[in-house]
C-alpha cells in the first residue's frame, strides 16, 4: 500500500514538473516570438492560408463525399439505367419495363420511379418558377424521408392522371407560406391546377438528382404513355435487399432485360441495364474534381511547411549564442528540442485560428464559384460551415503542420556543436548540414509547385481547346429564356397560338435580326428517338438508328447561326394540315442516308411506324448534349406539327442583348400575366455554364491560385537561401574581387547556385507531374496528360523566374567593395 501510495506522489510530482515546464516553454516561445513580429507574422499569414485553404477543400469534399446519404440505409440504394448496345449514353426507363422489374426480380426489396419537372407556382404578387418531382406513391418511403408535418403519398395516389397533392419541401414551406404549421390541407396552384398540401419534408431532406426540389407530385403519364415501351421517361431507384449484394442484383436485372429483349424484341432487343450505387449517381462525375482539389491543396500546405521550416531554419543561425549557453547551463537536447517545439507549435495553433476564419471565407468563395445550374445538382453543398468535423480536421492539420515544419529544424539548431559558438567564432554559424538542408527545402517547393502549374496549364490548353471548338452554331449576340405553358390550360393549338404570337411581336422589335424557338437549347441534352429510312436495309432491332429530337419554331436556324446544308428550313408551310417534315443533322444524312440524297428521303419512326416524315432540308451538327463531346445526330421537326409546351426563345440582335429582356418580359404577360419568364441568358453564358466547361473552368481556377501561391512562395524560398548564402560568403567573394574577378563572373558564380538548387527541383516535379497527371485524364480534352508543350513552358517558366529571383542577391554579391569587406573582417 505505502508502495502504491510513494508511486502516486511520484506521478503527481512528475506531471506537476511537465505542466510547469510546459507553461514555462510557451513563456519563453511567446517572448520570443514578439521580439521578432515580423518574422511570426510571415509565419503565421503562410501557415493561415495553407491550413484554411485545406479546410475549405475538405469542407466541401466532406459533404460530397464522406458523409453518408440522409437515407434509411443508404449503401442500398441504387439508381437503375436501360443501356443501347452501342451507345455509351444511359437512359430512362419506359412505363412497362418498370412495372415488369417490379413483378419479376427476386433482389429488389423495392423499385419506385421519378422524373423531374418544373412548374408555375400562382398565388403570390408574381408567378414563381419552382423545380418539382413526379414519383411513383412510394418513392419517398422507400428512402425513409421522414415527414417534418402531415403525411406522405398513400399506395395508388400514383395512378394515370396522378392525383390532386403535393408534398412541400421545408424551404418552400419557409419561402411561401411563412412556416405556417397549418399548412396541411391547404390550396396551391400549380400550373394553373388547384393541389393540396398533404405533406411538408423536414428541413434535411434533399434528392441529390433532382437538385432543390421543391414540390412533390404523383406520376401524371396517361395510360397510353404508360402502356409504350418505346417511350423512355422514367427513372428508377431501387432498394436492394437485406443479405443480396449489388453485383447479384445487378445479374439478377440484367437476365430479366435479357427476357424482355426475347419477349418484346422491336422495343427491347439490344437494351440492357446498369446498376449504380445512388452515391456514385450523385458524386461520380465531380469525384474526380474534389480529390484533383484536395491533392493539390494538401501540396499547397506541404510547399507552405517547407517554406515555414526554411525560416525557422534561417531564425535558428540567429540563436546559436542562445543554445550555446543553455547547453552550458546544463540544458539536455529533448529540452531545448521541446522548448523549439512549443514556438513552432504556438505558430501552427496562430495559424491555425486564423485558418478557421480563412476556411468559412474561402468555402462560401467555392461554391458561390459553381454556377446556378451546377450548383442545383448538388444540394448537399448548400448551407455549408466550418462544422466540428471539420474544426476537427483543421485542429489535426494544425498539429501536425507544427510538428513538421517545426522538428527538424528543432533538432539541427538544439544539437551540441552550437556550442562553439560560445568562443565567439560566428562564422561558424552557418553549418554546411543546415545550409544544404534549407537548399533541399527550396528544391522540395519548387518540385511541388511544378507539379501544381503543370496541372494547371494542361487544364489551361483543355480549356482553350474546348472553347475553340465548332459548336454548330453562332452564340455571339444571341439572348435566350425560357417560357413554359401549363398544359391543363393550353391545348396544342393554342400552344402554338401563344408562341407564333411571341415571335411575331419579338421580331417586330428594334435591333433583332432574327428569332426562333426551341423546345431544348444546344448543350442541354434532350429526349432520343429510333427511326428507319425508307429504302435502307431493315436494321437489326437491337441496332435501330437514334436521333434526338428537337420541335423548333420560328427562324430558329437563322436566329443560331446553324448552317443549312441542303435543301430548306421550315417555314409557314409546314402546319398541321402539310406533309410531317423533318430537317436532319448531317450526322444522320451521313450515317444513315448513304443510297441517295437525304433531302426528299422518307423516314419512319418506331415509335409512329405508320406515319412517314419527309426530309426537307440538312442543317449543321449542332453539339446538342455536351460540348466534349461528338454532335450526335439531330432530327429537327416545326412545332406546328408537333406542339411543345415548353421552349426557349433565341433572340439574335444588333444591339446589346441584356437590353432586350424586358420587352419580351412585357409581349408574354400580355399574353398571359401567370406566366414567369425564366432561364435568361446570353449564349455565351449558356456554353459558359454547360457541365463540360464548368467540369474543367472551375478546377483550373482553383489550381491556378494554388499554383501562383506555390510559385509566390517558391521564389521566396530561392531569393532567402541566395541572400543567406551570400551574406555567409560575403569575406570570399571579397577576396576573389580583390583577386581581380570581375563582376560578371561573380554575378555567373551567385545565379549558377540558384540554378543548382532550382534544375534538380524541375526534373523531379516533371516526373512527379508526369505520374500525377494521369489523374487529370477525366477533365483533360483535346490535350494529352504528357503535353510536351506544357511540360516545357513550364519548365522554362520555373527556370526563368529562378534567375530573376537570384538575380537581385548576385547584383549585391558582384557589387561588393573588397575594401570594406576585408577591413569588416
Amino acid at each position: 500500500e505505502l508502495s502504491r501510495i510513494d508511486q502516486r506522489r511520484v506521478t503527481k510530482r512528475t506531471r506537476l514538473a511537465w505542466w510547469n515546464d510546459l507553461r514555462q516553454d510557451t513563456r519563453v516561445a511567446l517572448r520570443s516570438l514578439r521580439s521578432q513580429p515580423g518574422f511570426a507574422a510571415v509565419v503565421l499569414v503562410t501557415m493561415a492560408l495553407g491550413i484554411g485553404a485545406n479546410g475549405a477543400i475538405y469542407t466541401v469534399v466532406d459533404a460530397a463525399l464522406l458523409r453518408p446519404l440522409p437515407y434509411r440505409s443508404p449503401e442500398q440504394l441504387v439508381h437503375l439505367w436501360e443501356t443501347k448496345i452501342g451507345m455509351d449514353d444511359r437512359s430512362e426507363a419506359s412505363f412497362p419495363d418498370f412495372v415488369d422489374w417490379r413483378a419479376y426480380n427476386a433482389s429488389f426489396a423495392a423499385l419506385e420511379g421519378y422524373d423531374g419537372t418544373n412548374v408555375t407556382i400562382t398565388g403570390g404578387v408574381t408567378p414563381f418558377r419552382a423545380q418539382g418531382a413526379r414519383t411513383t406513391s412510394g418513392f419517398l418511403a422507400m428512402l425513409g424521408a421522414p415527414m417534418l408535418l402531415g403525411r406522405s403519398f398513400a399506395p395508388g395516389e400514383d395512378g394515370p392522371g396522378g392525383s390532386p397533392l403535393v408534398v412541400i419541401s421545408y424551404g418552400f414551406w419557409q419561402r411561401w407560406y411563412g412556416g405556417d404549421p397549418q399548412v396541411v390541407g391547404r390550396t396551391l396552384t400549380v400550373d394553373g391546377a388547384n393541389r393540396t398540401v398533404i405533406g411538408v419534408l423536414p428541413r434535411n431532406f434533399l434528392f441529390a438528382p433532382l437538385g432543390e426540389c421543391d414540390l412533390w407530385f404523383t406520376t401524371d403519364r396517361t395510360a397510353e404513355t404508360r402502356a409504350q415501351r418505346f417511350n423512355h421517361w422514367l427513372r428508377v431507384v431501387g432498394r436492394v435487399r437485406q443479405g443480396t449484394t449489388i453485383e447479384q442484383a445487378r445479374s439478377d436485372i440484367a437476365a430479366l432485360m435479357k427476357r424482355l429483349a426475347s419477349q418484346y424484341p422491336e422495343s427491347n432487343a439490344g437494351r440492357g441495364i446498369a446498376v449504380v450505387p445512388l452515391r456514385e449517381e450523385i458524386v461520380g462525375e465531380v469525384r474526380p474534381t474534389l480529390l484533383m482539389l484536395f491533392g493539390a491543396v494538401a501540396l499547397v500546405l506541404l510547399i507552405a511547411c517547407a517554406n515555414v521550416a526554411s525560416l525557422l531554419l534561417a531564425r535558428a543561425m540567429t540563436r546559436g549564442r542562445e543554445m550555446a549557453l543553455r547547453v552550458a547551463l546544463g540544458a539536455r537536447r529533448g529540452r531545448l528540442v521541446r522548448q523549439l517545439l512549443t514556438e513552432s507549435l504556438l505558430l501552427s495553433l496562430g495559424g491555425g485560428l486564423l485558418g478557421i476564419w480563412v476556411a468559412q471565407n474561402a468555402t462560401r468563395a467555392l461554391v458561390g464559384a459553381i454556377p446556378e445550374n451546377v450548383r442545383a445538382s448538388m444540394p448537399y453543398l448548400a448551407n455549408l460551415t466550418t462544422d466540428a468535423r471539420a474544426l476537427g480536421y483543421l485542429a489535426f492539420v494544425t498539429i501536425a503542420t507544427g510538428i513538421v515544419f517545426g522538428l527538424i529544424p528543432a533538432l539541427y539548431a538544439s544539437r551540441p556543436r552550437f556550442a562553439a559558438l560560445v568562443s565567439g567564432d560566428t562564422r561558424t554559424t552557418a553549418g554546411t548540414g543546415r545550409a544544404r538542408l534549407r537548399a533541399a527545402l527550396v528544391t522540395l517547393e519548387i518540385a511541388l509547385t511544378v507539379v501544381l502549374l503543370v496541372g494547371a496549364g494542361l487544364l489551361t490548353r483543355s480549356l482553350t481547346r474546348l472553347l475553340h471548338i465548332d459548336t454548330g452554331f453562332d452564340a455571339s449576340r444571341t439572348l435566350v429564356m425560357r417560357v413554359a405553358l401549363p398544359g391543363e390550360q393550353y391545348s396544342p393549338l393554342a400552344q402554338q397560338q401563344f408562341f407564333e404570337t411571341v415571335l411575331q411581336h419579338v421580331r417586330e422589335m428594334p435591333g433583332v435580326q432574327s428569332v426562333g424557338a426551341i423546345d431544348n437549347l444546344p448543350l442541354n441534352g434532350g429526349g432520343t428517338n429510333t427511326f428507319h429510312v425508307d429504302g435502307q436495309p431493315e436494321p437489326d432491332p437491337a441496332r435501330r438508328p437514334e436521333a434526338v429530337m428537337r420541335a423548333v419554331a420560328g427562324d430558329y436556324f437563322r436566329a443560331l447561326g446553324i448552317k443549312l446544308v441542303d435543301g430548306r428550313v421550315f417555314d409557314s408551310r409546314d402546319d398541321s394540315t402539310a406533309m410531317q417534315a423533318i430537317v436532319i443533322s448531317e450526322a444522320v444524312a451521313r450515317r444513315f442516308i448513304t443510297n441517295k440524297r437525304a433531302v426528299g428521303a422518307q423516314v419512319r419512326f418506331y415509335a409512329w411506324a405508320n406515319q412517314p416524315w419527309t426530309v426537307v432540308g440538312v442543317v449543321g451538327d449542332v453539339k446538342t448534349v455536351r460540348l466534349d463531346e461528338e454532335a450526335p445526330p439531330t432530327i429537327y421537326y416545326s412545332h406546328l406539327q408537333g406542339p411543345a409546351n415548353r421552349m426557349s426563345l433565341a433572340i439574335r440582335s444588333s444591339i446589346e442583348p441584356s437590353a432586350l429582356i424586358g420587352s419580351v418580359r412585357r409581349v408574354v404577360n400580355s399574353l398571359d400575366p401567370t406566366l414567369p419568364v425564366y432561364a435568361i441568358r446570353t449564349m455565351e453564358e449558356q456554353i459558359s455554364a454547360s457541365p463540360a466547361v464548368y467540369a474543367r473552368r472551375y478546377p483550373l481556377v482553383l489550381l491556378g491560385a494554388f499554383a501562383a501561391a506555390s510559385l509566390i512562395l517558391a521564389i521566396v524560398g530561392i531569393a532567402g537561401v541566395i541572400s543567406y548564402s551570400v551574406a555567409q560568403r560575403t569575406r570570399e567573394i571579397g577576396v576573389r574581387v580583390a583577386l581581380g574577378a570581375e563582376r560578371r563572373t561573380i554575378l555567373a558564380m551567385i545565379l549558377r547556385q540558384g540554378g543548382a538548387l532550382t534544375l534538380p527541383g524541375v526534373v523531379i516535379g516533371i516526373v512527379v507531374a508526369f505520374i500525377a497527371a494521369r489523374w487529370l485524364g477525366s477533365v483533360l480534352y483535346g490535350v494529352s496528360a504528357g503535353d510536351p508543350l506544357t511540360y516545357g513552358a513550364i519548365a522554362a517558366l520555373i527556370v526563368v523566374v529562378a534567375l530573376a529571383a537570384s538575380y537581385l542577391p548576385a547584383r549585391r554579391a558582384a557589387g561588393l567593395d573588397p575594401a570594406q569587406v576585408l577591413r569588416a573582417e
